[in-house]
């Protein structure tokens, strides 16, 4: 049987506009690509064999660059499993039949606008900037997900917001509350991370105190429940992501002193 000179591992997501421009990580044993509804990875054989874990840590790899994305975005997706091919040297290829569903779960456009000076150099380019900060998410989750409970456990709750709407300040608040168990109380959790008490109340208020059909303590509202706001969503989004930014900053102190 001809020898196999490359292994391929390869998982589909939806939608296939999840991210807004291709992506290319390259490492020393393996280059995985992640463009139109594909993520590819090439890896070599000698690797491949030598790494039992290699399949979950690309995926672990992959998810923190859906979860970068939708940190941001605040759109649902799924992710397969990955299927495995061998391509051999004399041409053939070898496919095994393992793929499995695993859905990980709205679209929210934005107008993108480019700001030159009267030169005509670019002052601000709004898709450069969302795209540069997609990427410090993406490398910066992976960095620490797979070794900090904290952060893996807040952006499994951002995540339930979006695929959960109808309990979404449920999740978010859950954000604020790790980093209060993490950091064992309000006081040192601002202190540490440079959160005003403006957003860490506000964020407590629209999930506890509001008569909100997502909120936390629908049970105890006086009257009519009514449904949050598009614009107090936002303000609860925003500030869980800006809670997840300033821990992600925080990990970066601490493990590079």
């Amino acid at each position: 049987m001809s020898e196999v000179v490359e292994i391929q591992l390869e998982w589909k997501y939806t939608p296939e506009n999840y991210f807004e421009e291709p992506i290319t990580i390259k490492e020393e044993a393996f280059e995985l690509t992640i463009s139109n509804g594909i993520v590819l990875a090439k890896i070599d054989p000698s690797f491949f064999h030598q790494n039992a874990e290699i399949k979950d840590d690309l995926t672990d790899l992959i998810e923190s660059r859906f979860y970068a994305v939708q940190l941001m975005s605040h759109r649902d997706f799924t992710l397969t499993k990955p299927s495995r091919s061998d391509l051999r040297k004399d041409g053939s290829k070898h496919v095994f039949l393992e793929v499995e569903p695993m859905v990980l779960k709205l679209s929210m456009g934005s107008v993108d606008l480019v700001v030159r000076d009267k030169d005509g150099n670019i002052v601000s380019d709004t898709k450069r900037d969302r795209l540069n900060k997609q990427k410090w998410f993406s490398e910066t989750v992976a960095k620490y997900r797979g070794i900090d409970y904290t952060l893996d456990q807040m952006l499994k709750s951002y995540q339930m917001a979006v695929i959960d709407p109808k309990n979404e300040l449920v999740y978010l608040y859950e954000i604020r509350d790790a980093l209060s168990a993490r950091f064992r109380n309000k006081k040192t959790a601002l202190k540490q991370l440079g959160i005003s008490n403006k957003e860490w109340g506000v964020l407590g208020d629209l999930a506890n105190n509001q008569p909100l059909i997502q909120g936390r303590h629908r049970g105890k509202a006086i009257g009519m429940l009514r449904s949050a706001q598009s614009h107090e969503l936002d303000t609860a989004r925003k500030i869980a992501v800006t809670l997840v930014e300033k821990y992600l900053r925080f990990l970066e102190n601490q493990y590079n002193r």
